[in-house]
């Protein structure tokens, strides 16, 4: 008997998404099965060296277009002989049939969609009376006509072939049954599973997704390479309808059972790799996921070689994550390459190099070149083809197209296309609420005079469908699209004048960071209460209930229809799900990550200003770049003129530089000139205190480097013309004054400092693992390289700092931990935990810095309790404390989560969440004496009756000029310190 792996099928349906595991088919010839058609009969048996040529050629041959044609010659071979070779009934023998499928493989390979999916058509309808002769030659024509319909944009028809397909399967007899039924199976159940996702019909997809894991468990075993391939495609299914934590354990067992099972030069190896980088990617972690994609296209280089259609794939996967991260300067040549690859195997028509494209495009308008955008992004749609239906791929390509041409100031060319995108996305069943949103603010500015406010009301509408996107996924990060329309919501505010709109398109920004970095998700939360659970799971069917209505009513307004029954409803289900919320909030008062989002007004911020006070945001996210400037008794949008490229550029150049301990001056003056031109200053007149809230690489860089006057003096600092503190984001919390400016000198207060350092016993007989193979610990605590700590330096002026401290002030009690006592157990202590100033003079690491700790965290004293002095971020954020400041003397505590999120989302965030108000942080490395000197000056400038912002702002001062510190005068030196208010 003669079993073949095709791995041209397998290649082939890898194509039905991006992240689509490579699917195993198994060819067995017609007599292997017993059939009365073998061509083992005699009378058949001249077709038998025909199709041994062909399927020869299909496993063995050339998969390049040259090795593609020959297996199309041997494949029409063996079909102009079958038709010659007829039946008792007069019919031809089945295999002319057989060979149209397997032609049609080919065809779609070559990128030959529509006569791929006339040849599989006509195949599967005349080998249907053949089923139980050729039941996995069948199953393979179905499952290939679902993807190219699919493909095309035409799941509904994909689903009336493939579903009665199966449901003949299904009946098969057991003799039919005995050769490759469960591949046949299986591929058919995930063709059904990808074609009703396509349908937005996702429990299907799903319970037909973990069919076809269950039947190639059942009929080859839990670690068979082609098992291993069910199971991330399941993880895929479960990430696409957003069941981020069951599909990153589906996606962590696929790689375990290849790392313990399958040979690495398996395409399902490096696939399983890739799985899990992608699901890693989903669930705001895509550092992590980098890696991951990054070993599976090592993999795929090694094993299949870097000119396969396979490594195209993993290229393209690559590059997308980068998009994502907004690498966007990365992602481009990935990109590019992609695109070349699949376009030589699949053709520029083919759904991927079209996606690969538009997504070039995306990158390439977000890096301020709309010449170029206009052109990939023109491209692809011209290659989608007038006629077509795929919503989808027009979603990637029209907003930014329409977007790019209004920039060049094309109108004409931006109205028709914005319009013919609208039609689409109107006349779509499959598209989201962001799609219909968006196609309908792009037709109306694309329209607009400037002078009308229907641009106003659609952009309130795309905004509040992305706000409702992430309600509760607060792992997932805002994608490339939502960033987009965020843009140009910004652009519209600007052109409106209208800062509420600004300020709430900054705050949805700022709140998706807020979530992706929120230590614990409600998820998590419900699992310890059972009634916490019924009560989220509550909340998710009233949501789910307020996007179904709201999606028809963005439908039937796109459409021009009269829905006043729809708004009703709409209204009805927001009531709902607030009277939830309530319910939630009251019964539990410790959750904070489901709620709905709360958006401060212009006029509540601007109640939290003093007199000299204000508020300065600025929020580059995608092309354009704005700041808004709140006073207290006006708010004002300035249109930068930069875009957001060149903003990054020149906040990178000038945090690089003084990082590494020198200083780019013309970067400090090129940027401070672009936020602060003289119309802001103006409007900043008056000003004494100003509160900062930016976005990006612009929040990893303190502004008091910035100068405002190329005159190149000593006091030409932004920190020398006002008092500077920063907000980690918008959310509007209790007013209150600082306990020190009540008259209250009866302050408590807590500091660790100088912790014991680690010995080097103490890493002897540590595992570390530095592949993200080891994928069981790679995100646990029994990796973590214990050599890293031992090696730290020792902290000889941080034991004085806090003495200073204590001795300063009128303190109603002190809880000093020194060395050995400046453990885990000492922030659980009932001092610290009442203190109303914590000090911490330790060693601060953010995410990766050493092996084995993922995330941001303070270095402490090991313990004989147990507790290995590495207290992480999501630690911190489980303490209870009551702080109104805590000083963070160490080192990069401004630093974000990892995972590409946020400076401020890490200590300083944790700090916050466990009850902390204010923090004094820095954004890079400091030196042990510059720290012990900033932190001790600003306690004791904070109890001489100082705000602190104030209180910070003149202990830099200090340090510069009075001193004596050597080198003090140096920004990377004084620089990184900041106030974070809560």
């Amino acid at each position: 008997m003669r079993v073949t792996t095709l791995f041209s099928i397998r290649r082939l349906l890898l194509t039905m998404a991006c992240s689509c595991a490579l699917l195993a088919s198994s060819m067995v010839r017609a007599e292997d099965a017993g059939s009365r058609y073998s061509t083992d009969l005699p009378k058949f048996a001249h077709l038998a060296p025909l199709e041994d040529h062909a399927i020869d050629l299909q496993i063995n041959g050339g998969q390049d277009a040259a090795g593609r044609k020959l297996t199309i010659s041997a494949w029409q071979a063996v079909e102009d002989a079958a038709l010659k070779t007829l039946l008792p009934d007069g019919s031809p023998h089945p295999l002319a049939h057989i060979s149209k499928i397997k032609i049609a493989s080919q065809l779609y390979a070559n990128g030959e969609i529509d006569a791929a999916i006339v040849m599989a058509e006509e195949g599967i309808s005349d080998a249907r009376p053949y089923l139980s002769s050729y039941p996995v030659d069948l199953a393979e024509g179905g499952a290939l006509l679902g993807v190219l319909l699919t493909q095309k944009g035409d799941p509904g028809r994909a689903l009336t072939i493939v579903e009665p397909t199966y449901e003949q399967f299904l009946r098969l007899d057991d003799g039919a049954r005995a050769k490759g039924f469960a591949i046949a199976k299986s591929n058919l159940e995930h063709s059904l599973s990808q074609i009703n996702l396509r349908l937005g019909r996702t429990q299907p997809a799903i319970t037909y997704q973990k069919a076809s894991l269950d039947t190639r468990e059942a009929g080859l075993g839990p670690n068979d390479a082609d098992t291993v391939a069910a199971y991330y495609n399941y993880a895929q299914t479960l990430r696409r309808a957003g069941r981020m934590e069951e599909a990153e354990a589906i996606a962590r067992t696929a790689v375990e059972r290849a790392i313990a099972h399958v040979d690495p030069s398996h395409p399902s190896y490096a696939r399983a790799f890739e799985m899990l980088g992608i699901v890693l990617a989903n669930t705001g972690r895509p550092i992590e996921a980098t890696e991951f994609l990054a070993k599976a296209l090592a993999l795929k280089r090694e094993y299949e070689g870097a000119d396969t259609l396979i490594f195209g794939y993993g290229v393209h996967n690559l590059g997308s994550i980068m998009l994502q991260r907004h690498k966007f300067a990365e992602a481009q040549p990935l990109l590019t390459e992609a695109e070349a690859i699949m376009s030589r195997y699949q053709g520029k028509a083919s759904s991927f190099p079209i996606l690969a494209l538009a997504y070039n495009g995306q990158a390439a308008l977000a890096l301020g070149h709309p010449e170029e955008a206009v052109r990939l992004l023109s491209d692809a749609r011209i290659r989608l083809g007038e006629d077509t239906r795929d919503v989808e791929a027009l979603s990637r390509i029209m907003p930014d197209l329409v977007r790019a041409l209004l920039i060049r100031g094309e109108h004409d060319g931006a109205i028709e296309q914005a319009l013919f995108y609208e039609q689409q996305v109107a006349g779509s069943d499959t598209a989201d609420a962001l799609e219909i949103a968006f196609a309908t603010l792009l037709r109306i500015q694309a329209q607009s005079t400037g002078e009308d406010d229907a641009s106003l009301a659609a952009a309130l509408a795309v905004l509040d469908t992305i706000g409702r996107s992430f309600v509760h996924g607060q792992s997932a990060a805002l994608e490339v699209r939502h960033l987009a329309a965020i843009d140009l919501v910004m652009e519209i505010a600007a052109q409106h004048e209208d800062a509420d709109l600004m300020l709430s398109a900054m705050s949805l920004v700022s709140e998706s960071h807020t979530r992706r970095a929120r230590s614990r998700s409600p998820e998590q939360a419900g699992d310890v209460d059972a009634g916490f659970a019924a009560a989220l799971a509550n909340r998710d069917t009233a949501t789910g209930r307020l996007e179904k209505v709201d999606r028809a009513l963005l439908r039937a307004m796109a459409r021009g229809e009269v829905a006043e029954h729809l708004r009703v409803e709409r209204e009805n289900a927001r009531a709902a799900l607030r009277i939830i919320d309530a319910s939630l909030h009251r019964r539990f008062p410790e959750w904070t990550g489901a709620g709905e989002r709360s958006e401060p007004s212009i006029s509540e911020l601007r109640s939290t200003l003093g007199p000299d006070e204000a508020i300065m945001a600025v929020s580059p996210v995608y092309y354009g770049a704005h700041t808004l400037v709140i006073t207290p008794s006006a708010a004002r949008i300035f249109k930068i003129d930069a875009t957001q490229k060149q903003m990054i550029d020149l906040a990178n150049a000038l945090g690089s530089s003084v990082r590494v301990g020198s200083f780019d001056e013309a970067s400090a003056v090129a940027l401070g000139q672009l936020l602060f031109t003289p119309d802001m200053l103006q409007q900043l007149s008056g000003v004494r205190s100003l509160r900062i809230y930016a976005e990006g690489p612009l929040a990893s860089l303190p502004f008091s480097l910035l100068q405002i006057e190329n005159d190149h003096s000593d006091k030409n600092w932004l920190i020398d013309r006002f008092s500077l503190s920063y907000m980690a984001d918008f959310s509007m919390r209790v007013s209150q004054p600082d306990l020190n400016q009540q008259g209250d000198d009866a302050l408590a207060l807590a500091a660790l400092a100088a912790p014991k350092p680690f010995l080097s016993e103490q890493a002897q007989g540590v595992k570390t693992s530095a592949s993200p193979a080891d994928i069981a610990k790679y995100f646990a605590r029994d990796s973590i390289d214990a050599t890293a700590f031992a090696s730290l330096p020792p902290l000889p002026g941080a034991e004085a700092e806090v003495r200073e401290i204590a001795a300063k002030g009128d303190w109603r009690s002190q809880h000093i931990f020194i060395g050995e006592q400046a453990s885990e157990a000492a922030m659980l202590s009932e001092g610290t935990r009442q203190a109303d100033i914590i000090v911490i003079a330790a060693h601060g690491i953010v995410a990766g810095e050493v092996e084995g700790i993922a995330e941001p965290a303070l270095v402490l004293s090991p313990a004989d309790d147990g507790s290995d002095g590495i207290l992480t971020a999501s630690e911190i954020a489980q303490l209870e404390l009551s702080a109104d400041w805590v000083i963070l003397s160490s080192c990069d505590s401004a630093a974000g989560m990892g995972g590409g999120l946020p400076a401020f989302s890490g200590l300083a965030q944790s700090f916050q969440e466990a009850g902390a108000k204010d923090l004094l942080v820095s954004h890079w490395k400091v030196r042990d004496d510059v720290a012990a000197f900033v932190s001790s000056q600003t306690i004791i400038n904070y109890r001489n009756g100082l705000s602190k912002a104030d209180a910070i702002n003149a202990a830099i001062k200090a340090l510069r000029d009075d001193s004596g510190i050597e080198g003090a005068k140096n920004p990377s030196v004084w620089a990184p310190f900041i106030l974070i208010e809560g």
